[in-house]
């Protein structure tokens, strides 16, 4: 019996199970292999004792030397053959953005802004070493996003900014919010090597402004919809490196969490607008007031009813700040975090894709040794057994290969990612602390205009019933000064500048007004002071 297949000298012979079985060592034999095998442990025993003759102190040292320094070795050969991309760290590609514009009706301008950045590089894909003025629009970053994610399965492709902040497409914040975050999201992707030498990054780049589509969609292949969800809902297949294992449940719980602390933040702030609304109530109801009295404090309730509408209003302003600085630091962890999870679910997949590959090999071998034990068989069948036999095996050694790639380069990209998580959660909160340190000391500074008014509502500066006597002469004293904050005893000093800062925020305009009134009135007030003090000696 003979077979149409031809030979083929690079076949492994344990896939063949046509094969003669292996012979088995006589006692002949043995003797020989005993000695070929010694000989190499004797030349090893004399080197060893001809170091300890010249060195004897130095022995232990070279047998820790020659125990790790091989595995190190090989450890890093193993990866420079399954990473090779990692092996040349010359190629570089650095990315400035300059601008963002928005142009077109008005969700044109909020969903598609157009992000302009000069590149320097010299990634051989490329054509030249620089790009000067490059614009791109964010649909056409969305697009490259998505093949990136799809074709690059070994890598955790950072997510794309929001078009948007919630700062309000009309203001600066958010044009200055869009530059660092586009920033950001280009030095993450310029650090990733697979995503430098891939071909679609230079034609995303050197296309022209609008018209990018990926020119190799074929090449995603990943396993989406309803086949996905279901595969979601199995456990997950044992995993024999821990770091990973462990990795992705962590990367659900920040998802998770972060989602949460979303919400929280939102109704916080849908709550804050609510409470604006009745605090301008409130100091509509105090200027009313001051109307209709006729005492020494009605200046005192107009100017305390203006200020809690300028209260409001920084309240207004602290609840935009919150969505912002934190709310949109979040979201991007959020958006991020998501795209690392369905990364890692995709090894997932692959990792039963293999199990499945090596159970389709084992039937295949199976199926061939009974071919190989029946007496007569048909050539054909024989033939087609050891096609599908090598095509099982072929598939298996792929996937084998494709797994250790996409292990091995998650292993490096996880301490990355969560460099990058620390980093940007920290980013967030410390602008958002600044900033909102920065809008309560703006609300104390007008809660301090109302001094000067308290202490005029009396003769004796507001501190009769304390039996005192009016301490101060001047009633605009505020509690940060150059010397210090006077609230909390802090003796750091500040430069007129940083003071004048402070102490004056955007709604003077609203009391200016008033602060003109008490200017002229200043001095028929002192004047009414010391006719009283008058008609007191004279009593």
């Amino acid at each position: 019996m003979t077979s149409t297949v031809p030979y083929d000298e690079f076949d492994s012979p344990d896939n063949n199970p046509f094969a003669e079985p292996p012979l088995e060592h006589t006692d002949t034999e043995q003797p020989h292999e005993s000695n070929v095998a010694s000989t190499p442990a004797t030349t090893a025993e004399q080197e060893v004792v001809a170091s300890t003759q010249v060195s004897p102190p130095s022995a232990s040292t070279l047998a820790e030397e020659t125990s790790t320094q091989p595995h190190d070795n090989q450890h890093e050969n193993k990866e420079t053959n399954i990473l090779p991309e990692r092996s040349d760290n010359k190629l570089h590609a650095i990315i400035k953005v300059l601008n963002v514009e928005r142009k077109g009706a008005l969700m044109e301008k909020k969903e598609n802004p157009i992000i302009i950045f000069d590149i320097t590089t010299n990634v051989p894909t490329f054509r030249k070493t620089s790009y000067k003025n490059i614009k791109k629009t964010y649909q056409e970053f969305t697009e490259l996003f998505k093949y990136l994610n799809g074709s690059l399965p070994e890598c955790f492709i950072p997510s794309l900014p929001l078009s948007y902040t919630n700062y309000g497409i009309q203001n600066k914040e958010d044009q200055v919010q869009l530059l660092k975050c586009f920033q950001n999201w280009f030095n993450r992707i310029t650090m990733d090597p697979f995503v430098l030498r891939n071909n679609e990054f230079a034609f995303f780049i050197e296309c022209d402004t609008g018209s990018y589509l990926p020119l190799n969609k074929n090449n995603i292949s990943q396993t989406t919809g309803l086949k996905r969800k279901t595969l979601k809902q199995l456990a997950p297949p044992y995993d024999e490196v821990m770091e990973l294992a462990e990795f992705r449940p962590m990367v659900k719980s920040i998802y998770l969490l972060v989602q949460g602390i979303q919400e929280k933040l939102l109704k916080c702030s849908k709550l804050r607008k609510l409470m604006v609304q009745e605090e301008n109530a409130v100091g509509q109801g105090f200027v009313k007031l001051g109307d209709l009295n006729t005492s020494r404090g009605s200046k005192l309730y107009k100017r305390f009813g203006k200020i809690l509408n300028a209260i409001g209003d920084v309240d207004s302003i602290i609840a935009t700040m919150d969505m912002g600085t934190l709310y949109d630091g979040l979201s991007w962890i959020v958006r991020d975090s998501y795209v690392v999870k369905e990364t890692l679910t995709d090894r997932h997949l692959v990792m039963r894709e293999l199990s499945q590959a090596q159970q389709n090999s084992k039937v295949k071998q199976e199926q061939a040794r009974r071919l190989r034990s029946k007496r007569d068989s048909n050539p054909l069948k024989v033939d087609d057994a050891l096609r599908s036999l090598k095509q099982a095996t072929r598939t298996e050694q792929e996937l084998t290969l494709k797994l250790q790639k996409i292990t091995a380069n998650m292993l490096i990209e996880q301490k990355e990612w969560l460099e990058w998580y620390e980093s940007w959660l920290i980013t967030s909160i410390k602008e958002y602390t600044i900033r909102r340190i920065e809008y309560e000391r703006k609300k104390l500074t007008l809660l301090e205009r109302v001094r000067q008014d308290v202490r005029k509502a009396d003769v004796k500066g507001g501190l009769s019933r304390l039996g005192r006597e009016m301490t101060s002469s001047n009633g605009q004293d505020v509690s940060q000064s150059i010397e210090g904050d006077s609230w909390t005893g802090e003796n750091r000093h500040r430069t007129s500048g940083e003071i004048d800062f402070l102490s004056h925020t955007e709604f003077d305009h609203t009391l200016g007004l008033d602060i003109q009134e008490e200017a002229n009135d200043g001095s028929s007030d002192e004047e009414e002071k010391l006719k009283l003090r008058l008609i007191d000696l004279n009593c």
